[in-house]
């Protein structure tokens, strides 16, 4: 996708939010570079998302495990995806929105579910909440193939999760228009696929600790990515990933933790960087390279650096036009390779940061399709 596509662009702005527990270190010289040394943020409203309100005892909701029949595809032995499904009791007038979570390598449904706390927040807003399950007899660390996609593997996953969106939306209880998707890792990864491939399915993406899409078409060259990102500008990459365009908008919102050492933190602002592309909107990420490779920010090596920055801070930026937000991207300091304010007795999931679930259903129920 050329940047003649890009277009009007009204309204970005950084915004800087305190958060408990969270260190810094990493932001002092990428504020030098922003603002100049010694210079403050631009003035902004101070935002900590609410905590999760977790209930004492189970959810009172409805926690299945569930099966959906795909059609049968060429050497596919067993063509079906299990998948959790939760269900709120709280009601509210009409059909409710519908959130469709992709795991991460090494995760089971129920673990991520677990972890991120999203069932008891559907509990508390009224949404449902559906996990889909990378079985292990396609992947031994149950990871999705996003990087496969003009093979045949990642291509049939990316065709099954669209087939259990197109099955869920059918459901009399959920809002076809306000149907939302999101994953870690290699599921951020697999959910940037989906969107950007099926974006008549999904009214807005989330993807937390996520790699740039586009850049890679084998294992080796996705571990490349993982550890680097690309070379190649972000919106050239747009057609390689097969991105339909479908006329409207694909709302995302982007989290990275700034100590990820699986998955380089340079990926968050690639991928924020192929959503301005795809959106339409002008290339304002900062960008750097260093001997031809991205750098997102400087290293913090000193005192010095972490000292011009309080510690338990996240960078904030959010792009637009007119009255609507289409891409978000919120880099947490001190976080690892694990999802933002979840649960620290799940892998990959931390209470380091803002609660990224309650961060990802904020920008969900501003859109729809």
């Amino acid at each position: 996708m050329a940047r003649s596509l890009m277009g009007n662009w009204q309204r970005p702005w950084r915004q800087i939010g305190t958060l408990p527990r969270q260190s810094a270190r990493h932001l002092g010289r990428w504020f030098d570079r922003l603002h100049g040394p010694g210079t403050a943020a631009p003035a902004a409203r101070m935002r900590v998302p609410p905590p999760l309100a977790l209930p004492a005892g189970p959810l009172p909701g409805q926690w299945s495990q569930r099966r959906l029949k795909l059609p049968a595809m060429p050497g596919e032995l067993v063509s079906q995806m299990n998948y959790w499904l939760y269900e709120p009791s709280r009601r509210h007038a009409g059909p409710l929105p519908l959130v469709v979570m992709l795991h991460g390598c090494r995760q089971t449904a129920e673990d991520f579910a677990a972890g991120t706390r999203m069932n008891a927040l559907a509990e508390r807003e009224g949404f449902l909440v559906a996990y889909a399950e990378q079985p292990l007899r396609r992947q031994l660390q149950r990871c999705w193939q996003w990087f496969d996609l003009a093979a045949s593997e990642g291509a049939r996953e990316a065709q099954a999760i669209a087939a259990l969106i197109d099955a869920l939306a059918l459901r009399r209880d959920v809002c076809p228009q306000r149907v939302y998707l999101a994953g870690l890792s290699a599921g951020a990864a697999m959910a940037a696929v989906v969107a950007l491939r099926y974006p008549d399915k999904v009214a807005a993406v989330g993807l937390h600790s996520g790699v740039v899409v586009g850049a890679a078409d084998s294992a080796r060259s996705g571990l490349r990515a993982m550890q680097h990102g690309s070379r190649a500008e972000p919106a050239t990459l747009l057609d390689a990933a097969g991105a339909a365009l479908a006329g409207k908008p694909m709302p995302a919102l982007i989290l990275h933790g700034m100590d990820d050492e699986v998955v380089h933190p340079v990926n968050a602002r690639l991928l924020a960087r192929q959503f301005l592309a795809y959106n339409r909107l002008p290339d304002r990420v900062d960008s750097q390279r260093r001997n031809g490779e991205p750098v997102p920010h400087e290293r913090a090596n000193d005192e010095g650096d972490a000292a011009r920055v309080p510690a338990g801070h996240y960078l904030e930026s959010r792009f637009g036009h007119a009255r609507q937000e289409l891409v978000q991207l919120c880099e947490v300091a001190g976080l690892g390779h694990a999802w933002s304010g979840g649960d620290p007795a799940y892998r990959y999931h931390s209470d380091t940061g803002p609660a990224a679930s309650m961060l990802m259903w904020e920008f969900f129920r501003e859109h729809r399709r």
